[in-house]
């Protein structure tokens, strides 16, 4: 499995880079945003770890191309810790993000868990494989597939397992370090930020009211749950 790595910051890339040949990956490489878009198209990677602060274009601008063109695990790496940027990466369609600096072990553990869902987002064990209706919401895991009151929804590969894993425990309150080892498949205690956000971009286009959701619910200081009948 071939990664890219773009970033301008060269030190850090060729650590990467040895960490990542170590592990058996092909690593593809880039400095600024141009160099990383053609690589992203002609390198055809299984992931790309991006960095938020490029010169020629930005760490936002190449993973605009990457959406319009696939649905590639992007980890977007960035020195500037504020919510609005890394709120703005997840929203664009990042898949996960890390603030420098970070450990390399790190990097590896969300690497290995995204390239494994991506591997397995067309095979669905036995047990999960049911299709899933409640109220007007029908999710079939086998076409991943989601509509409501029989209106197609189009949903990005995270924002589909997330409604997956809350939909099968319904009713069940779950948390985000929960939700981030089912969906994302690493462990997180403290950084939920990445939930928020996909639960947030999920109920705009599940609910009909985003603001006074039906079925994606918030309890307060604990987690979310899919809520199967009125309240």
């Amino acid at each position: 499995m071939k990664i890219l790595v773009a970033d301008d910051d060269r030190d850090l890339v060729d650590l990467l880079r040895y960490t990542f040949q170590r592990d058996g990956y092909a690593v593809a490489l880039a400095y600024d945003g141009e160099m990383a878009v053609r690589a992203a198209q002609s390198e055809c990677p299984d992931l790309v770890v991006l960095d938020l602060m490029m010169p020629k274009r930005n760490g936002m601008e190449v993973l605009g191309e990457i959406r319009r063109h696939g649905n590639t695990p992007v980890i977007m790496l960035t020195a500037l810790g504020d919510e609005e940027h890394i709120v703005n990466a997840l929203e664009i369609g990042a898949d996960d993000y890390l603030v420098k600096p970070f450990r390399p072990r790190e990097l590896r553990a969300r690497t290995q868990a995204l390239l494994r869902r991506s591997r397995s987002a067309g095979k669905v064990q036995e047990k999960s494989a049911v299709p899933l209706t409640f109220g007007e919401v029908k999710l079939d895991p086998g076409s991943r597939s989601v509509t409501i009151a029989d209106r197609s929804l189009q949903l990005t590969r995270t924002e589909f397992d997330l409604l997956h894993y809350l939909m099968l425990n319904r009713d069940m309150v779950v948390s985000a370090s929960d939700i981030i080892g089912a969906v994302w498949g690493y462990d997180a205690d403290e950084n939920d930020e990445v939930v928020k956000v996909n639960v947030s971009r999920l109920r705009r286009k599940l609910e009909q009211d985003p603001a006074n959701p039906r079925y994606v619910i918030n309890v307060h200081g604990v987690g979310y749950k899919f809520q199967s009948k009125e309240s």
